[in-house]
């Protein structure tokens, strides 16, 4: 009796018309009947799961191989880095003393077609020290392959020791980290560390990866509605809805409800596993060739994650620091030898004052 009731339990939970067969079978008495008729129910729903994941594969696949466009990067990219600011801690900075954001807006509309109408932070230590992070971090770029990205570099109140950044040039310190470097030239690695992620697109391939899961989930939900699978997993009709936002995609003229659910998808898949060995070290490859290129001391850098290793804590894809700082010796006395030769490292007491704890 027990396997009996499994099979028709089972046999509930597979496609549209199960009931039928086994109501037919149960009819005539035949118990062999009922288990032939719930096992080629299960089969059929077996076949409709595997023809749906086919069928959102095909669909999607061009998603996963096309490359990413640059308004998607910047809009993507600044999603992110204002989710990273929201949870990990505020931006150190004095912002505007009018806070009406309708007198703001039209502020900057005005500022379009009159530059004397820019909107600009107020003069601050906090604005100082964003501004100097701007100087430096700007003047590293342009030594790299995509100088000309509108790049935003800025400081969150956050005690940990972490940088972050994100698609289209944003480039996130936290005061923690910052507290622990003595000089510029400290300060020139981490954020060349940085740019190398955005220049060599490292999230962006994460991206296009999750994107094109996103986007099978709610084309196989909407195969299995579309073919009348009688059950559909949880939340399965909302998602199979998104799947039209996947055809032509834009989030500017998407619902607000895929929105959210894409971004929020995204943005857990960018900041959370951190990046491979691989990645970490071409960042930090191209971070003490900028850093030579600028003239700094190149040896800053690798001095001052040996400083602070034992202090991050770093995802499990990463590797160890110890590995890093022997790589970058090695390429700073090696073949980046010719290049690694200034001796740049100013002090960065005053500009860093804003952010020193009383």
């Amino acid at each position: 009796m027990k396997n009996l009731v499994q099979i028709i339990v089972l046999s509930s939970l597979a496609t549209a018309g199960s009931g039928c067969a086994l109501f037919n079978a149960a009819k005539s008495g035949n118990m062999n009947a009922i288990a032939n008729a719930g096992a080629a129910d299960l089969a059929a729903a077996a076949k409709l799961k595997e023809d749906s994941s086919a069928y959102a594969k095909a669909q999607c696949d061009p998603i996963r191989k096309a490359e990413v466009g640059w308004d998607e990067e910047r809009a993507m990219g600044g999603v992110v880095a204002l989710k990273m600011v929201n949870e990990n801690g505020g931006l150190v900075i004095d912002g505007m003393t009018e806070k009406s954001p309708k007198i703001l807006a039209e502020r900057v509309k005005a500022s379009a077609t009159d530059p004397s109408k820019k909107v600009t932070l107020p003069d601050s230590p906090k604005n100082d020290l964003t501004a100097y992070l701007s100087v430096v971090g700007k003047n590293l770029a342009r030594y790299s392959a995509r100088p000309d990205l509108p790049w935003t570099f800025a400081v969150i109140e956050n005690d940990t020791l972490n940088a972050y950044s994100a698609p289209g040039g944003y480039v996130i310190l936290t005061s923690g980290l910052m507290r622990k470097m003595t000089n510029e030239g400290q300060l020139a690695g981490v954020l060349a560390h940085e740019i190398g992620h955005v220049i060599h697109k490292h999230a962006l391939t994460r991206y296009r990866t999750q994107k094109a899961q996103q986007c099978e989930i709610t084309k196989s939900m909407a195969y299995l509605i579309d073919k009348g699978a009688s059950v559909v997993p949880v939340g399965g009709k909302e998602l199979a809805e998104f799947a039209k936002y996947f055809d032509n995609f834009d989030l500017d003229k998407a619902d607000g409800a895929f929105v959210v659910w894409f971004v929020d998808a995204v943005a857990l898949i960018l900041n959370g596993d951190g990046n491979p060995a691989s990645d970490e070290y071409q960042a930090d490859k191209t971070a003490l060739e900028l850093v030579s290129f600028a003239g700094y001391d190149a040896s800053e850098y690798e001095n001052f994650l040996a400083k602070i290793g034992g202090e991050i804590k770093s995802a499990s894809t990463h590797p160890q620091t110890n590995d890093r700082v022997t790589k970058l010796k090695s390429l700073r006395t090696g073949e980046l030898a010719p290049f690694a030769t200034g001796t740049a490292k100013p002090d960065v007491a005053k500009p860093f004052a804003p952010i020193v704890k009383k």
